[in-house]
């Protein structure tokens, strides 16, 4: 599932020597809960719940200060120190929080509150394509048809920094002409889509309609 560098020894997160997880691998396998279990994510917002008539309450500290928080885990060994995967949605924006190595309980409160803040403000979703959109038009070789409507199979939605939008640029890419004959659905080209302090994006495009040779 895209879990890296990461070993398990125990099914309880005990202390082992051989048992580690990244904070880039903790982000992602909360990312696939949220996604892959959304019908036993909403457990991990409750902040009490009673059996027994013992009352237990949740150790998220987030939870409790109305900031879009709806999950996730607390962690605390005397190697990792006190850590946290939080994640909080405001409007249609999802942020995922990782940190460790915290002191006490009390910074394990303020710093991800801190991060969170930070990260609303600075970054922002931006939709760019919608599935089945026309990108470009490319021209065909010895086709029954000139030209070639190149669509795109998925909605493309980024998350980046404000001050990266500007340097936004998408390329279409692809050997022109597109020679005959052509599949509908067939890939025939790539959308190349880049900012400053992001990995380029290659997204691949398809042919709109059929071309005979």
């Amino acid at each position: 599932i895209g879990l890296t560098a990461s070993t398990f020894r125990n099914a309880t997160g005990w202390p082992h020597p051989e048992h580690r997880m990244t904070a880039r691998d903790l982000s992602m396998l909360a990312r696939r809960t949220i996604i892959d279990f959304p019908e036993y994510y909403h457990f991990y917002a409750e902040t009490e719940f009673t059996h027994n008539k013992v009352r237990q309450t949740n150790r998220n500290p987030l939870l409790y200060k109305n900031m879009g928080v709806d999950g996730l885990k607390t962690g605390h060994t005397e190697e990792a120190g006190y850590g946290l995967v939080a994640s909080a949605k405001r409007g249609d924006q999802r942020l995922i929080l990782v940190v460790g190595g915290l002191d006490s309980r009390k910074e394990r409160s303020l710093e991800p509150q801190r991060l969170l803040d930070w990260g609303f403000r600075t970054y922002r979703n931006y939709p760019l394509f919608t599935a089945g959109e026309e990108i470009d038009v490319a021209e065909v070789w010895l086709g029954d048809k000139g030209r070639l409507p190149l669509l795109i199979d998925r909605d493309v939605k980024l998350t980046l920094p404000r001050s990266a939008r500007s340097s936004l640029k998408a390329t279409v890419i692809y050997d022109n002409p597109v020679p005959a004959p052509v599949a509908k659905g067939a890939v025939v080209a790539k959308l190349r889509v880049t900012a400053d302090g992001m990995e380029a994006l290659e997204i691949p495009l398809v042919a709109g309609e059929d071309v005979n040779r």
